[in-house]
């Protein structure tokens, strides 16, 4: 069995739990729990983690943010 660092497997857990947070009646074997529980929860986690980079960007004067008509913003540099 592969050596991993103990904050990967806590990190790994903490992804599910997050995952299970949303979809408490999702139920999955080992491969669809690495295959689609923590494939979506990683993107949404992603997600989050670039938003939180962009506002940042943003209030600093970095990137401007464009609202579209259909509701959706997008980015571009100041």
């Amino acid at each position: 069995m592969a050596s991993y660092a103990r904050e990967e497997i806590v990190s790994t857990a903490e992804a599910i739990k997050r995952y299970l947070v949303t979809r408490p009646n999702a139920s999955e074997t080992i491969d669809g729990v690495a295959k689609w529980w923590l494939l979506q929860q990683r993107f949404n986690d992603s997600i989050e983690h670039v938003q939180l980079a962009l506002d940042m960007l943003e209030r600093k004067g970095e990137v401007i943010r464009v609202h579209l008509n259909d509701g959706r913003e997008m980015y571009r540099k100041s």
